[in-house]
């Protein structure tokens, strides 16, 4: 049998990464200059850490189920540019934990795919915050939080599990 207790992690920390993104919301509407203020700039780096959190719950279910990365990244569900949202949220993660390091002149393959990624998805990496608009995108036409990715998860991780069987 089963049992999906990292699952039951996300859930928590999506619950209180979602709260901290409605706080910057209620916050950013009660301001007329919202950039002064950094509210962008928290939601932002509050939204690299839902990804980096799911990427974590995605790769504690392939390692479990002891399926290779590129084959489990690919699995549906699928978003409208034709890649898994997953692959998307891998990418978002990726992009989060490692934007900092990359430098002008570095031409690095994993960068110039999550580059492409995020062109795919419409919010170029080199537009203001980037991964909260991937956030909009991949959860439309819900609101912009984590928590709607979870039923994706949970698809994603029942038609990898079919795999196996």
């Amino acid at each position: 049998m089963f049992v999906d207790f990292d699952l039951d992690l996300l859930k928590q920390l999506v619950r209180i990464i979602d709260q901290h993104l409605d706080i910057m919301c209620q916050k950013a509407t009660q301001e007329d200059d919202l950039d002064s203020f950094g509210y962008f700039d928290s939601a932002e780096h509050i939204t690299g850490l839902g990804f980096v959190a799911c990427q974590t719950y995605m790769s504690s279910v392939y390692g479990y189920l002891r399926i290779e990365k590129q084959k489990a990244l690919p699995i549906g569900p699928f978003h409208s540019s034709g890649q898994s949202i997953v692959q998307i949220i891998n990418n978002a993660a990726n992009y989060w934990k490692h934007n900092s390091e990359w430098s002008l002149e570095k031409t690095d393959k994993q960068r110039k795919y999550i580059e492409e990624t995020f062109e795919m998805v419409g919010f170029p990496v080199n537009t203001d915050f980037p991964l909260c608009g991937v956030l909009t995108e991949i959860t439309f036409p819900e609101r912009a939080a984590f928590e709607p990715i979870i039923s994706i998860l949970e698809l994603w991780r029942d038609e990898l599990r079919k795999t196996v069987a």
